[in-house]
């Protein structure tokens, strides 16, 4: 049975059934010996950063969302949610994550009660399918069994795979389609069936359109090298023939996809990224990228998402890709380019989307590199003494510049076990060569050498996987959730407050403080509406609104973070009725906002009677171009009284534009050093001697900010870091500190590269919280955390008093509100009754797909206050309905059945078997 076994393992026979089911047997070894810990210490896969705030959230609304359709199929598909952020259309927040991954409906056959364990269940069934795939293309390519089943282990159990099962699963999809895209290529060009590529086009555009793109970049790479590697330059005429059928294949399958890549192409380019500057303005990366390109090859660590962590086999494969680069022709072509990409940004960030120059597609090396392992390996006994002597060579140079390289990043055991492993690897290639040219190698020696090679191998990978997880190495485990916690720190986010809430006919929010850091999307596991949201794609009108208004908290994914950093004003527009945190944060609450309830726990729930209706009338108005002019308090301070529209044009007749004084006073003070050992100020620059250097501002008269909302405006800032790392560059992160009385705000500058969520901040606005009467502080402390030079054109200390008028005016909006007789995802209605004509002012974030007809006419909605959706009303009753479609849904649809249509034609009349070639 044994020798049976080997001799199924080992021989140089072609892939068959039998050698998926050796790959099923190897994998599950494999798993066994690396995830296994988890079990023994009930750890989850669910990171506690994004796995817990996006993925498995995500991963089980979107099922209960079809399970909800499923149920009640004439209620119709839920594209609108009220949960996520202040609502948002599905396809756009969701489409990054679950829409087309196709594993994602797998979770439908388990009970709702099972769905954690769904979610392990499914990664690990996209990490057996990534090994399936490059299996699958080693047959297409002729690969012998044992060979293919070493490069399938070497693909499956990479750094960029052992990484996203815990951190982000949906970044595994790339790794299954690509091989099959490469088959489906293959296909092409060697006059067969296009089907499988215009299916792979079509499940990689639905799945996700972020790889799609690189997807593409890298399917045409390779498809371009291959054709040369198999024509060269003499057929020159098959070459548009193949770029023919090639694009026309492509196309059926983007138009395959259009029901769901449409909308969710949509959802992205509304959404609040930005690209920035092209490659971040970089021209190369800091000098520890190109350290870590040598350092991070065979070890599980990372630098700017460039992923390596390959088996130190390929150590001994990279001397003989240039050896015998005839015989690997298209790899060490490949290969080639690839490594000229991975040296400038340029490149880093045309496959990132044109945005920061992120090396997310590197998900591509393992293939290349796993094929030729597998052609090296089926070559394990016939390698000659030139090509053994090159692979020593490599070795020990390796070694050496590794050695170099610890000296100046430091050193880690990690370093040096790609070294042992390759020499034991080494020496038994050695021996068994020697072996075979003194014929005294055996069947059964083969065999050993055989087994001894993959067992290394696979001990290798196992070895750099346990390194990232266990607390021996990175320990990275520690960030992974206890296994079957998930679902109730959901529900315990506060403390079950939120269902003790009375049930009211008013829509309103339910918000949180500046301290509530942890709070990202758990109201949509609470199916609660706040205003919070962490998503790769937001509302960009949303993000527009935030940033009018100047929100210290804003990130680029975040545009209403952390309670709107506490500003009353901005809180009861946009309907905040109810602020929940725990009462260690009262001192953070907005002014207005009193306690009601608080819990054994040290949760407290404050509401507040001055919150906005969810739509009402403004008869004042100002145009956004006159708001720019006012400063951001003075701009919230508007919105109690009127409505931001984009022009003139948008108004109503008989609408007045807003000529009052806005009470916003600025208070008079000094700047001094609190320590002019550790700061220092000078007219407009502040120089920081030592990292958390402070300055203070003292005010000439504290009865300016007494009775009063306080606020520290920045403006005009530029840092200078007093120290440039010669490793990572100069370093442009540092956080801000304000503090008066009880109040600490902080506000964060992120990183040049920290790509995906860096802006330049050139102004910081500081929310210090409503200042009572008897108040006797003076001064306010800014401590910036990084020494160095800050340029400040301007600090600004606002003061806005206490308005007596204030609820009075929230009582008017009140009297002009839509009495609102229908909300749920798909429909809002209700009727009003004005005497003068008006702009009815919503707080339903602005999106294409929110139409409206007033009095069973449809009328064309305006955005209003820069971020949401308004339409104008004439004098009279009014009954008004707004409606929700997913735009381009309906395109999508046709241009799917389109693509139906064609792939019939195509596969009656195109896609005639021409002759094969070999």
């Amino acid at each position: 049975m044994l020798n049976a076994f080997s001799d199924n393992l080992f021989e140089e026979r072609k892939i068959t059934k039998r050698t998926f089911a050796l790959y099923t047997g190897l994998f599950l070894v494999m798993i066994i010996g690396i995830y296994s810990y988890f079990i023994v210490l009930q750890k989850s896969f669910i990171w506690e950063g994004d796995g817990y705030s996006q993925h498995y959230l995500i991963f089980k609304d979107y099922l209960s969302s079809i399970r909800s359709f499923l149920a009640q199929p004439s209620a119709g598909f839920q594209f609108w949610d009220w949960s996520i952020g202040m609502g948002s259309d599905l396809f756009a927040a969701y489409g990054y994550y679950v829409l087309g991954d196709p594993f994602v409906y797998l979770g439908l056959l388990f009970p709702v009660s099972m769905t954690e364990l769904a979610f392990h269940v499914l990664v690990l069934l996209r990490v057996y399918c990534i090994g399936a795939a490059f299996l699958t293309y080693c047959r297409r390519m002729n690969v012998s069994s044992s060979g293919a089943l070493v490069g399938t282990m070497m693909y499956t159990f990479t750094f960029y795979v052992i990484l996203n099962v815990t951190r982000h699963p949906f970044f595994l999809m790339p790794m299954i389609f690509f091989p099959l895209l490469c088959l489906g290529i293959e296909k092409i060009l060697h006059n067969e069936s296009n089907l499988l590529f215009i299916f792979m086009i079509f499940i990689s555009a639905c799945s996700n359109f972020y790889f799609f793109y690189m997807l593409s970049v890298l399917i045409f790479i390779y498809a371009v090298i291959r054709y040369f590697h198999l024509y060269g330059m003499k057929k020159m005429k098959l070459l548009f023939h193949y770029i023919w059928k090639s694009v026309y294949s492509y196309l059926i399958g983007l138009l395959l996809s259009g029901f769901l890549f449409m909308p969710i192409v949509w959802g992205f380019l509304q959404s609040s990224r930005e690209p920035g500057k092209f490659a971040s303005g970089l021209t190369l990366y800091p000098v520890k990228y190109y350290f870590s390109l040598i350092a991070n090859l065979f070890v599980s660590e990372r630098y700017l998402w460039t992923l390596f962590g390959f088996s130190a086999f390929v150590l001994l494969l990279i001397p003989i890709l240039w050896i015998r680069r005839k015989t690997f022709g298209f790899i060490s072509s490949s290969l080639a380019l690839f490594s000229i990409m991975l040296l400038l940004p340029a490149f880093g960030s045309v496959m990132n989307g044109f945005a920061g120059p992120y090396n997310r597609w590197t998900f591509v090396l393992p293939m290349f590199f796993s094929l030729g392992a597998a052609m090296l390996y089926n070559q394990r006994f016939h390698l000659e003494k030139k090509e053994l002597k090159a692979m020593g060579c490599m070795l020990t140079l390796y070694s050496l510049v590794m050695i170099l390289i610890g000296s100046v990043i430091g050193f880690r055991l990690a370093y040096a076990m790609p070294i042992f492993f390759a020499l034991v690897l080494f020496v038994l290639l050695v021996v068994a060569n020697k072996q075979r040219a003194a014929q005294s190698l055996t069947r059964k020696g083969k065999q050993l050498y055989s087994a001894a090679l993959l067992v290394l191998i696979m001990g290798n990978l196992a070895y750099n996987a346990m390194d990232y997880y266990y607390p021996w190495g990175q320990d990275t485990l520690d960030l992974s959730l206890d296994y079957g916690t998930v679902d109730e720190d959901y529900l315990m986010t506060f403390d079950q407050l939120e269902q003790e809430l009375p049930e009211s006919k008013d829509i309103s929010r339910i918000g949180v403080t500046s301290k509530d850091n942890h709070v990202k999307n758990q109201m949509v596991g609470l199916n609660q509406m706040g205003l919070n949201s962490y998503l790769s794609v937001t509302n960009g009108a949303i993000s527009d609104f935030a940033r009018l208004m100047e929100t210290g908290q804003f990130q680029l994914i975040q545009p209403l973070r952390n309670g709107f950093d506490d500003r009353r004003v901005a809180n009861n527009v946009l309907g905040v009725r109810y602020i929940i945190t725990k009462a260690a944060n009262e001192k953070y609450l907005p002014y207005g906002y009193d306690v009601v309830k608080e819990t054994d726990s040290n949760y407290i729930v404050a509401e507040t009677q001055d919150y906005f209706p969810f739509a009402y009338a403004n008869t004042t108005y100002l145009t956004k171009e006159s708001i720019k002019k006012l400063n951001p308090i003075e701009r919230e301070l508007f919105l109690s009284y009127g409505v931001i529209l984009d022009s003139e044009s948008d108004k109503v007749k008989e609408l007045d534009a807003f000529n009052q004084e806005l009470s916003v006073d600025e208070v008079e003070h000094q700047i001094i050093s609190a320590d002019s050992t550790k700061a220092t100020v000078e007219q407009n620059e502040i120089h920081v001697i030592e990292n958390n250097g402070t300055i203070e501002l003292v005010l000439d008269d504290p009865s300016a900010v007494q009775n009063a909302e306080v606020y520290v405006y920045l403006e005009g800032l530029d840092f200078t870091p007093k120290v440039s790392d010669p490793l990572t560059g100069t370093p442009t992160s540092y956080s801000a500190k304000v503090a008066f009385g009880e109040q600490k705000k902080t506000i964060y500058q992120s990183n040049l590269l920290s790509f995906s969520s860096y802006f330049k901040r050139t102004k910081m606005l500081f929310n210090m919280g409503y200042q009572e009467g008897n108040a006797q502080e003076d001064t306010i402390s800014i401590q910036f955390s990084k020494a160095g030079e800050y340029k400040i054109e301007d600090i600004t200390v606002l003061s806005v008093p206490l308005d007596s008028t204030y609820s009075d005016r929230v009582a008017e909006k009140r009297d002009q509100q839509l009495m609102i007789e229908t909300f749920d995802n798909h429909t809002v209605s209700g009727s009003i009754d004005l005497s003068v004509p008006s702009i009815l002012t919503t707080t339903i974030p602005y999106t294409k797909g929110w139409k409206a007809e007033v009095n069973g006419e449809k009328v064309e909605t305006i955005q209003v206050n820069e971020g949401f959706i308004g339409i104008p009303l004439q004098a009279g009753p009014s009954n008004v309905t707004f409606t929700y479609q997913t735009p381009f849904l309906r395109l999508g649809i046709g241009a799917s059945l389109l693509g139906l249509v064609l792939v019939i034609f195509n596969t009656l009349f195109w896609n005639k078997p021409g002759k094969k070639t070999t």
